[in-house]
């Protein structure tokens, strides 16, 4: 899953995923090309935007939630008026960016002062009372979004120049999340460009989850990308319930043809929590219909990433490393690891950056630097083109370390879960993806219960001649529930074939979530684990996925491992991982 939380059992909540390899001695790493992405249509791109001169905008710790939420919207509108020119430095993970990306801001002011300059430039104001709405918050920012204008609280020391919407007065009789929002999707959808899931401050551990109580302040992250795209923004805690009102608004909503469908969902549903995990964070099973996915983005200044780069497609598109010289040898046990959590935009810019800096910093100390894979979004083609280009690039320094994409491809989503056409839809979009990203591989979450139907059905659309996808590296969600039980113990891999006599690797799970209880298969120490590994048949070849969730980091897990690993076992990258596997199957 996509936000986690420790020890969360129902998916690996915050995850990692590791591919084991020893260091390979080769000629230095060359680019390796993106295959063609017949589907993309470039002129769509469009000019790149200009570079403006970039304005960060500082607030201080203690500012006041309404005075947050205007300085985000602010940033939104800017940026959408003008192109990436505001960033917001509210976070410790935010002021890295700015030296890591060379930003050199011209300008720095403080949030009252921006917000006072703001409502100058966009003088039409939603007005509305933070502290008797805040269940409405979502509804409210929708609508200040969709005209344009700055949601202002009665707290704000500000002067409008009008009240685009009143939403003390508007929203008076409707005042319980499922009529605000039946009524400004009536009002307000067709100016909106697609759906996003923010929380405005209720509890996300309650006794009863079916009615949490308000427990804190909303938070600003992903309201600068609302405003500048126009999103649609809910929170209905019962949205997914069955039998319940707010279950059959929310299959409204989506079921409207109002956006294109599987539909990606930007935020973050952390309704719900059962036993550690967010029932519905994926989305996928919400509904009946089935169709919808989540981007996890619940994150700041992606309106100012989303709108100063162009974004990548394949007529520009990134390179990874040249893949690793290796021929399938019988007598060697190949293991891919790969860092999780990459579909979590909140991550990218926040602890894998960390990660990744710890990781070339090791390497270019002269510490063994075996191949590693990552997972990274998608969808920061599109939203954040500046820091996909940044992590590609930090790749390149240290020569073996790759990408793959995260569960489940495009979206965060259970694909076998989905409606059957949504299903050729989503392969085809993450086949485009795997295409731009110049990759081969997949994370692939589904939920219990499924997998032979993953296995029979949804898995083989991707082994077809040509396409992008040639490994498959699933996570059962429950993760504590073991799957492909149906397989001999010593099968790590199956190849599938497809119609056209195409051909697919999918892997056995096997996930380190933490290195402190050795009884426990998650928890393995560095030593157990290089044990474990060494020990499977010759001709092998497998994967771990690393979470973070049960106390895990880089530093003491894989970098630790590397060391430890018995010398048949050869660390090596998810797609030559697929490569082998496949060429393992046809001898």
């Amino acid at each position: 899953m996509s936000r986690r939380l420790p020890h969360a059992p129902l998916g690996s909540l915050s995850c990692i995923a590791l591919v084991v390899a020893c260091t390979i001695d080769a000629a230095p790493p060359q680019p390796t090309p993106a295959p063609a992405c017949p589907r993309h249509d470039a002129s769509r791109q469009g000019a790149p935007p200009p570079r403006n001169p970039v304005t960060v905008v500082h607030v201080a710790p203690g500012t006041s939630a309404p005075l947050q939420l205007a300085v985000h919207a602010c940033a939104g509108l800017r940026n959408r008026a003008l192109g990436g020119s505001v960033y917001v430095d509210a976070d410790a993970h935010d002021t890295p960016w700015i030296t890591d990306l060379a930003l050199s801001p011209t300008a720095t002011v403080e949030a009252d002062a921006f917000v006072r300059a703001c409502v100058a430039a966009f003088p039409a104001c939603v007005r509305y009372d933070y502290g008797a709405q805040r269940p409405l918050l979502p509804n409210i920012l929708t609508v200040a979004a969709a005209l344009g204008a700055v949601p202002v609280d009665a707290s704000l020391d500000v002067t409008c120049g009008s009240t685009a919407f009143d939403a003390v007065a508007a929203l008076r009789e409707r005042n319980t999340p499922e009529l605000a929002t039946r009524y400004v999707f009536e009002q307000y959808a067709a100016q909106t460009t697609g759906l996003a899931m923010l929380n405005p401050g209720y509890d996300t551990g309650p006794t009863n989850p079916a009615a949490p109580a308000l427990t804190r302040d909303m938070g600003p992250a992903l309201v600068d990308f609302v405003f500048s795209q126009k999103l649609f923004v809910v929170f209905l805690v019962n949205g997914c319930t069955e039998g319940h009102p707010e279950r059959t608004l929310l299959s409204n909503i989506v079921n409207a043809n109002r956006w294109p469908t599987p539909l990606g969902v930007y935020g973050y549903n952390n309704s719900w929590n059962v036993a550690g995990g967010y029932l519905h964070e994926a989305q996928t099973r919400c509904l009946d219909s089935r169709n919808m996915g989540a981007i996890a983005s619940e994150t700041s200044n992606l309106s100012f990433f989303a709108t100063r780069a162009a974004p990548i497609t394949e007529s520009n598109v990134v390179t990874q490393n040249a893949l690793e010289a290796v021929t399938y040898d019988p007598s060697r046990t190949y293991v891919a690891f790969v860092v999780g959590d990459g579909d979590n935009i909140a991550y990218i810019t926040s602890t894998r950056r960390d990660w990744f800096r710890q990781r070339v910093a090791a390497c270019e100390a002269g510490a063994p630097c075996p191949p590693l894979t990552w997972t990274i979004s998608p969808h920061l083609t599109r939203v954040a083109p500046d820091l996909l280009r940044w992590y590609y690039d930090q790749s390149h320094r240290t020569g073996h370390d790759y990408f793959t994409l995260p569960p489940s491809g495009h979206l965060y989503a259970y694909p076998s879960s989905l409606a059957d056409a949504a299903q050729d839809r989503f392969v085809a979009a993450t086949e485009e993806d795997a295409c731009v990203l110049g990759l081969a591989g997949t994370v692939h979450w589904d939920w219990a219960g499924t997998w032979r139907d993953a296995e029979g059905v949804f898995l083989p659309k991707y082994a077809t001649r040509g396409g992008a996808i040639r490994g498959v590296f699933p996570v059962n969600v429950p993760y504590l529930i073991p799957t492909f039980t149906w397989w001999p113990p010593d099968h790590f891999y199956e190849v599938l074939t497809g119609a056209d006599g195409g051909r697919v690797a999918v892997f056995r799970p096997r996930e380190w979530r933490g290195v402190s209880n050795d009884a426990d298969i998650h928890q393995l120490s560095p030593q157990r684990m290089a044990d474990e590994l060494g020990g499977h048949p010759r001709g092998t070849v497998t994967w771990v996925y690393l979470t973070s969730d049960g106390g895990l980091t880089l530093e003491n897990s894989f970098l630790a491992l590397a060391r430890l690993l018995p010398p048949h076992v050869q660390l090596v990258s998810t797609d030559t991982a697929a490569r082998l596997a496949l060429a393992a199957r046809a001898r």
